[in-house]
């Protein structure tokens, strides 16, 4: 479970289609996109990503080093051919009904 202080909302998922209905929205459609980069190569989303994610969490409980540290091993990780990145992203696709 992720930390208040690096995640806004970590059950936004599970409670995002109940709220839009509170807010008088219809969900038309869920999808789940993962991402996924099991092996490192520096055009993937994941290098990419490494970077922002490093930049968010520092100052967050986690230091600078720390938040570098991190990234530098990931991608060590993967020269080592010990990589492997997963992120599943929702995309919820609601309208408001016609009165």
């Amino acid at each position: 479970m992720g930390s208040r202080r690096t995640t806004p909302h970590p059950r936004l998922p599970r409670a995002l289609a109940r709220r839009l209905g509170q807010a008088g929205f219809v969900v038309d459609r869920r999808h789940v996109m993962p991402l996924f980069n099991p092996e490192y190569a520096e055009d993937t989303c994941s290098n990419h990503v490494a970077d922002l994610i490093a930049a968010y969490v520092a100052g967050r409980g986690i230091s600078n080093d720390e938040a570098s540290a991190w990234a530098r091993d990931l991608r060590g990780a993967g020269r080592q051919q010990r990589y492997f990145f997963s992120l599943t992203r929702y995309l919820f696709v609601a309208s408001r009904p016609s009165s």
